[in-house]
């Protein structure tokens, strides 16, 4: 055994290395925010507790969904593991998040499933400690899909060890597979079951004789066994079944067609093998062959007939879309299409609840490798370079596709990593192209395994990927909010009551401008005023300077890990959102509302401020930066109030008993203050006749969003008696602060400048 451990030391690491990167995906991913754990696992604790196999039905609600329908023996197995640890505290471990952002990457915050507490904490105990055993279980059936493919490859291409080894690579340290490996899954057995098979079925297509290398009834009895397993453990390994048929038929038709002495002549035994007639050989694999059907349909028949008689589909197929939800409408070649970038993503790392992803250069670095390995193999099938015998993994992935774009057709299931029964096919294939462009002088032996810097290069990214992704994109995410124990550093101090439950006491806005189809940083500073014994949800709604929500969003507060029912009295939550504005949104100042809703019944909390008195509850003004009644300046001119603004235009209009003011503005600096314009029509003897003094455009645009250099419109309108203003009137203008009274002197220390009104 030492000597077999000697002869692959690569694999030996490699498999270190997975195990080690598995468990830390393991401890840093909460329970049930791993791919579809939270419907995987109750499926083993109703098994471990006694019930049975589920019997779906679409009217009845279930904590394991549609993952009830699945072949049973993982999850067989995992209660089996598991029987003896108390698990009722199951329905309290799954403390749903109502609000979550299932499926939506770009989003911030409320990506966690459930709401986590210090009953999941280590020392494991009851579900988390289930649920953990489980994981490390899936782990190491993994490491046997990269074991099982190393030796594949060895089969496809013996005494290559380092394309062997660059194919567990890229199985190993595929971060979404590692993920998923890390996670209460079916998927975990059936990958490797299906590795398993390919290997099996690779041996057996290379076998020549009947009494040579292994084409024995033993032989086949454990391949039958191996694909039963696989198809009592996931749907999708019933393709192997294909598979072993088309090799099953290439062996009966090389018995029946091969000669002895030609099998003599090809094993180098001809005068053992003349001896075996040449239907001797045929019936022995005929034999063999069905004897492993025989098996197959020993070990998961029954699982079949079981649903052809529950649901009238021995796939289930009908009762599962009817759970999880089929797609409305039939989808396109197109629109499936469409849908890809989000299979690259999810085959490669799109972790959480399909939310969580790495920056888009991580993916596009994969997509040229990838391109690359297909570029490679086209280049390799017109050299007729490759060995005949990848065909077998490259119809496994390809029928593994075919299958899921069927499975696509008829549910949402566009994930890269439902291709990962055949992730040992694809890692291969990898291989293989890549190793078309291998640079021959940047290479160097260790032992028995040729090392070129291409090969490490990738491996190096790939394995940097699956090291970092725990602690840089997958803990950060389920990160608990900050909490203060005193409002002295709380900004912008807001005090708006939600029926003595929670109070509002400050806010942040780090940025006041957004464009529309971005998204705006809010920071809200809650404080619970005492023991909450309900989940309140935050309802946030941007509207714009005439009134428009332009934005929704409902979130649970803590980004969704740690809702109202956990608030400390007294303690301050530190509660951060990117609240997305819709593309619409017309540019202008618009402000921040912020509520607390109970969902059952559908009500709104009541916001008051100090005094009791009912309030609306707007904390800030912001910028929809934009079209904000821009234009070609009239009448150019140039009169500096201060150092802040500049009246660079205008037009005045004399009729109808109004005069008609149009004044451009220019920003000469950032504004931390609102000033006040006013416009006061004068008679020539100096006598006021109106006037109107308000924030520029009707207060809708304060000066403090103004940006430098931005030419803003503002428009005043003065009701004089008469048809017009008297001859010799003129407009006065001038900007102050509302607080004080104060005027921003002009050139020449005028505070004001008159322009002339003129007569019609």
């Amino acid at each position: 055994m030492w000597n077999n451990l000697r002869a692959h030391r690569l694999l030996v690491i490699l498999l270190a290395a997975f195990v080690l990167l598995a468990a830390l995906y393991s401890f840093v991913t909460p329970i049930f925010e791993a791919g579809d754990e939270i419907w995987h696992y109750p499926f083993v604790q109703h098994l471990a507790t006694g019930h049975g196999l589920p019997i779906q039905d679409p009217a009845v609600e279930t904590l394991w969904e549609q993952e009830g329908g699945q072949p049973p023996l993982y999850y067989a197995l995992g209660a089996l593991t598991t029987l003896w640890i108390d698990t009722r505290d199951l329905p309290d471990r799954l403390w749903l998040n109502p609000e979550a952002k299932i499926g939506i990457p770009l989003v911030y915050g409320n990506k966690n499933l459930i709401v986590h507490t210090n009953a999941e904490d280590f020392p494991w105990r009851n579900t988390a400690l289930a649920v953990h055993l489980l994981r490390f279980l899936s782990i190491l059936l993994s490491a046997g899909t990269v074991a099982f493919t190393y030796f594949l490859a060895l089969e496809i291409k013996p005494n290559d060890k380092t394309l062997a080894a660059i194919a567990a690579a890229l199985v190993a340290f595929n971060p979404m597979f590692l993920f998923i490996s890390a996670s209460v899954n079916n998927d975990n057995l059936a990958v490797m079951l299906a590795t398993l098979a390919l290997l099996l079925l690779a041996r057996l297509t290379k076998v020549t004789s009947v009494i040579t290398r292994g084409a024995t009834l033993t032989r086949f009895a454990i391949l039958g066994i191996v694909l039963g397993l696989a198809a009592l453990s996931k749907v999708s390994n019933l393709g192997l079944l294909v598979v072993a048929g088309i090799v099953f038929l290439y062996l009966l038709w090389q018995k029946w067609d091969a000669s002895p002495s030609k099998e003599g002549a090809e094993r180098g035994r001809a005068r053992k093998i003349v001896q075996n007639p040449r239907w001797s050989a045929f019936i022995r694999v005929l034999l063999g062959c069905l004897l492993c059907a025989a098996l197959v349909v020993a070990i998961a028949g029954w699982w079949y007939a079981r649903n052809w008689l529950l649901y009238g589909d021995p796939l289930a197929f009908n009762v599962w879309v009817a759970i999880a939800g089929g797609r409305p409408t039939a989808p396109t070649l197109l629109s499936l299409l469409d849908e890809f970038q989000g299979f690259r993503i999810s085959f490669w790392g799109n972790f959480g609840g399909v939310n969580i992803i790495a920056p888009d250069w991580v993916y596009a670095v994969l997509d040229a490798v990838t391109v690359l390995a297909a570029i490679g193999l086209l280049v390799a099938v017109f050299r007729r370079t490759l060995p005949r015998l990848l065909a077998l993994p490259a119809f496994w992935l390809a029928l593994i596709f075919v299958s899921l774009i069927r499975w696509t057709w008829l549910t949402f299931a566009s994930q890269g990593r439902l291709i990962f029964p055949a992730i040992g096919a694809v890692a291969i294939l990898m291989a293989y192209g890549l190793a078309q462009f291998q640079i021959s002088d940047f290479r160097f032996q260790i032992r028995n395994y040729e090392l070129r810097i291409t090969n490490l290069a990738l491996v190096g990214f790939l394995f940097a990927f699956a090291a970092l992704a725990p602690s840089a994109l997958i803990a950060p995410t389920y990160a608990l909010p900050a909490r203060l124990t005193s409002d002295a550093a709380v900004p912008n101090p807001t005090r708006i009551v939600f029926d003595n439950q929670a109070e509002l006491v400050g806010y942040d806005l780090p940025q006041k401008s957004v464009k529309p189809g971005e998204e705006l940083p809010i920071t809200i500073y809650w404080r619970a005023r005492q023991r909450i014994t309900e989940d309140f949800s935050v309802a946030l709604r941007l509207f714009d300077a005439q009134g428009n929500v332009v934005a929704k969003w409902n979130a649970f507060p803590g980004r969704g890990l740690y809702p109202t029912r956990l608030w400390q009295p007294g303690e301050i939550v530190v509660d951060a959102y990117r609240v997305p504005v819709a593309t619409e949104a017309r540019g202008g100042v618009g402000r921040v509302e912020v509520g607390l809703f109970r969902r059952v019944p559908l009500e709104n909390l009541t916001a008051r401020d100090p005094q009791g008195r009912t309030v609306t509850p707007t904390i800030a003004r912001f910028k929809i930066a934009g079209d904000i009644q821009q234009s070609r300046i009239e009448n150019p001119v140039r009169y500096e109030f201060g150092d802040r603004i500049a009246l660079v235009g205008y037009r005045i209009e004399n009729a109808g008993g109004l005069v008609r003011v149009r004044l451009y503005w220019q920003a000469l600096a950032a504004m931390s203050e609102d000033y006040t314009v006013f416009a006061h029509l004068v008679a020539a003897d100096g006598k006021l006749i109106a006037q109107q003094d308000n924030q520029p455009q009707q207060g809708a645009y304060p000066t403090s969003f103004w940006d430098v250099g931005e030419t803003i419109v503002d428009e005043y309108a003065l009701s004089v008696p008469g048809d017009s203003a008297p001859a010799g009137a003129k407009i006065q203008i001038g900007v102050y602060r509302a607080e004080d009274g104060t005027r921003l002197s002009v050139q020449e220390g005028a505070d004001n400048v008159a322009l002339a009104v003129g007569v019609r």
